[in-house]
């Protein structure tokens, strides 16, 4: 898969958690994603709302560099392209 291939898939993932259609995610989006994730098939590892809540807050200080409390659709891009590049 090319990078450009790669991006586009996490764009299309950044618009299915920008409920609002804000063009950012706040934490609650974030929150809310990791709880649908929980639900998927062959999900292994379940997290309470105490974990949920860390992980988000966790994403939210990597991600969001401009440091407006949410991340937007570059922000979330490039942060997941990076990780998967490693």
């Amino acid at each position: 898969m090319s990078e450009a291939d790669v991006r586009a898939s996490l764009s299309t993932v950044f618009k299915e958690c920008d409920k609002d259609k804000s063009g950012k995610i706040d934490a609650k989006e974030v929150e809310d994603a990791l709880r649908r994730c929980q639900n998927c098939p062959g999900c292994k590892e379940k997290w309470d709302e105490a974990r949920i809540k860390k992980e988000a807050a966790d994403f939210l200080k990597q991600a969001d560099k401009d440091k407006d409390s949410k991340v937007s659709e570059k922000e979330f891009v490039d942060f997941y392209t990076a990780r998967l590049s490693k």
